[in-house]
């Protein structure tokens, strides 16, 4: 007889049931997420024997939405059997690849495409030594009891869904491609796995994958083709969407988004979804506990403190952190994020203790199994890197103990991923002098306030670390908010030598044109930022959609996008060059602005930090309504001594209105 799939599983199963579909609050309130389908990561290729703008056109890619995952290529019209969703830490994979399989149980996606859809929680199958498809496959609670051999007779209509393939520390290299494996073999669970990927079993089956590196061949030697979908996180409208989701009186979600509203830099954090859970909360706290609503508005790490301040308040509780700390920490350098009762009381955490911090939402229990985990992976990254901080106080080692911290941080991370990592840009953070005060308030303890460049450097990671100008660098680099350690380090950078010319994912400050994909307004933000402190870069450019322009010979950062820019972009990169450095020249041609993007960017040129000399405004859609601000801007004593408005239709009455702003005496245009 056929045995069904739920027949004969090993009592001792419960201990690796993946976690399913049974996070509910956390589907319900699942909002739309942006994303960039392409032919490859976005610093994939190398772009030898090509422009970087030839490079940039082959990876533009287009926006879809989540229905689009396995149609037919535009430009190969075959439909993809693998696609890999790739995004940062907290940017929404897992709950996008949940939603996958929630919205196709529902009726609502794929029913014409696959007859079974499965979804794995990786983390979790790491915690199990043997499996068989069979019993993979039985994993998935919210099966019905379907005999195996039914399922398998239509293999092109299955998906699976392996949810954060790159977090176990396995190589999943297809032992046997030529061998065809039978469903009912037991072997190692990378092995089975490896077999899925490399399609020596159920080959027409389609698969779909959620990853935060790029790198995936590393993990998957034998990976094929497949299609890469870029997760953004959070439109503008899908920040208020989640707001108004998360609270459950609409009085309590508009005072909470009106506040993140007022503050732009607030607002683009928020486009990460971890970020506006996280924000949501504290905020939901504050009106609990009667407070006036504020936040800190700068960084992921002074959330995260405020986070902790607020459903902390007993210092009793506080004296458990370090457990918390030890227990997260240990986790990430296993690559572990499941935990067992044992675990935790290993590290003095009493039943008493694990009930508070599961009802505080610190901590959650796993619903299929006995073990426990962070409410989110990014929560026990920054757990781990406050542990970090505290060793490096407590260990009476000299130097050593910094080369064995960081140290360990590479093994974990690697050394290409390693300025990505959430627990290294934790770090930075915790490493500022307003965040260590903080956490002395939190642990009761005097800090040394080790930078952690100089934890780095002593580990020697620079100097071997071949992608140094990264935006992941320059994310670390914005955590501190520390203007004098970002002019000593990025004038560092510039006598550095490491960086590879062909790649277009990281800019090159040794040479006169420097490139960068900006996909967010995030990294916007935070590139923009960092760069007005590199003393070798005076112009910045905008290239919007990959389009090339003739080169200059100031030494230049182009950032491009495929996003178009939107009011709230123009909003942040203005906002930041309020104070500009460095920074001499700005190239925003071929970009559309409405009206109150270019009234922003006017207030901006009148600021008195503000010390830009020249600005170039090309073909930017620009009407002879524009002109009453860039008039008030020629009548200003600004620093501005160049503006090119070519390509505009800006008509008689604007050109007039100029002309009107270039004879006042305080006009220092020359070239206009």
């Amino acid at each position: 007889s056929v045995p069904k799939i739920y027949q004969n599983l090993e009592e001792n199963d419960d201990l690796c049931k993946t976690e399913t579909l049974k996070t509910e609050g956390l589907l319900q309130n699942f909002t739309q997420l942006l994303l960039l389908q392409k032919s490859c990561p976005r610093d994939w290729e190398s772009m030898v024997g090509k422009s970087w703008y030839q490079c940039v056109a082959e990876k533009r890619g287009r926006m879809i939405e989540i229905q689009d995952f396995f149609h037919p290529s535009p430009d190969t019209q075959e439909t993809p059997q693998l696609v890999v969703l790739q995004g940062a830490a907290g940017i929404g994979k897992s709950t996008l690849a949940r939603q996958v399989r929630r919205a196709w149980g529902e009726g609502q996606l794929y029913r014409d495409h696959f007859q079974h859809v499965f979804y794995f929680s990786c983390r979790e199958l790491a915690q199990c030594k043997q499996l068989s498809l069979a019993k993979l496959i039985a994993k998935d609670q919210t099966v019905p009891p379907v005999p195996i051999r039914q399922i398998l007779s239509h293999p092109e209509k299955l998906l699976f869904i392996l949810d954060g393939i790159d977090e176990p520390a396995w190589v999943l290299e297809d032992q046997n491609p030529e061998l065809c494996l039978h469903w009912s073999q037991t072997q190692p669970v990378h092995t089975l796995l490896a077999s899925l990927l490399g399609k020596s079993i159920i080959p027409e089956a389609s698969l779909l994958l959620t990853v935060r590196t790029t790198d995936l061949n590393k993990i998957i030697p034998s990976l094929g083709q497949p299609h890469w979908v870029e997760v953004l996180g959070f439109s503008e409208s899908g920040r208020k969407e989640y707001f108004y989701k998360y609270f459950s009186e609409k009085g309590g979600a508009i005072k909470a988004f009106s506040l993140v509203a007022s503050d732009p830099v607030l607002s683009t954090l928020c486009e990460v979804p971890w970020v506006s859970w996280l924000v949501c909360t504290c905020l939901k706290q504050q009106m609990e506990q009667g407070r006036q609503l504020s936040l800190p508005s700068k960084t992921t790490t002074a959330l995260c403190l405020k986070y902790l301040s607020l459903i902390l308040p007993d210092q009793a509780l506080l004296t458990q952190l370090r457990g918390l700390c030890s227990l997260a920490a240990k986790g990430i350098c296993r690559r572990r994020t499941l935990f067992s009762e044992r675990d935790l009381c290993e590290q003095g955490l009493s039943g008493d203790v694990i009930g508070t911090f599961l009802k505080i939402g610190i901590l959650q229990k796993q619903p299929s199994s006995l073990s426990y985990s962070f409410s989110h992976l990014c929560l026990q990254e920054f757990f781990a890197a406050m542990f970090c901080i505290l060793r490096n106080n407590e260990e009476k080692c000299g130097d050593m103990k910094i080369d064995r911290i960081v140290k360990t941080l590479i093994e974990v991370y690697g050394r290409d991923d390693l300025f990505e990592a959430p627990t290294i840009r934790f770090l930075f953070g915790l490493l500022s002098k307003q965040r260590v005060k903080e956490m002395e308030k939190i642990f009761i303890t005097r800090l040394p306030l080790d930078t952690i460049w100089k934890m780095l450097y002593k580990a020697r990671a620079l100097p071997e670390h071949l992608h140094l100008c990264s935006l992941g660098l320059f994310h670390c680099f914005y955590e501190t908010q520390n203007e004098g350690f970002l002019t000593k380090v990025m004038h560092d950078l510039q006598t550095i030598k490491v960086c590879d010319p062909t790649d277009m994912a990281y800019p090159v400050f040794q040479t006169n044109v420097n490139h960068l994909v900006v996909q967010t307004d995030m990294e916007l933000m935070v590139v923009t930022f960092c760069i007005k402190f590199c003393r070798h870069v005076k112009r910045l450019q905008l290239s919007g959609y990959g389009q090339q322009r003739p080169t200059l010979l100031a030494p230049r950062m182009v950032l491009s996008r495929w996003i178009p820019f939107t009011d709230t972009s123009w909003q942040i990169l203005f906002s930041t060059l309020e104070i500009t450095g460095s920074l001499e020249e700005l190239d925003l041609s071929g970009n559309p602005m409405s009206y109150l993007s270019l009234w922003r960017l006017c207030r901006t040129l009148r600021c008195p930090g503000c010390r830009l000399k020249r600005l170039w405004l090309v073909n930017c859609g620009l009407t002879s309504s524009h002109c009453e601000d860039l008039a008030s801007v020629l009548s200003a004593s600004s620093s501005l001594t160049e503006l090119d408005l070519q390509l505009n239709d800006l008509g008689d009455r604007g050109v007039r209105q100029l002309c009107e702003g270039l004879r006042n005496p305080a006009c220092n245009i020359t070239i206009l």
